[in-house]
């Protein structure tokens, strides 16, 4: 599944998760690098970011999506 997954290599060959949606104003936008790949997404892993499947996202961005979720509720009921 690892493999799978998108990641940004930086220039001392580490690696680091990109947030998915990038939706929220404090989108963190990467993961901390680490090492290798596996490392990389424990990290996102204990952060709590969400697992799409296809990638994750940030605490940050699932809060704005909730949000957004809200407002079309709301919006719905008046």
């Amino acid at each position: 599944m690892s493999d799978n997954l998108p990641y940004t290599e930086n220039e001392k060959g580490e690696f680091a998760i990109p947030c998915q949606i990038k939706i929220a104003k404090d989108c963190v936008q990467l993961g901390q690098f680490c090492e290798t790949k596996e490392e990389a997404r424990d990290w996102v892993e204990e952060e709590c970011w969400i697992s799409s499947g296809e990638g994750h996202f940030c605490v940050q961005c699932n809060d704005q999506v909730l949000r957004n979720i809200a407002n079309l509720q709301t919006k719905k009921m008046n």
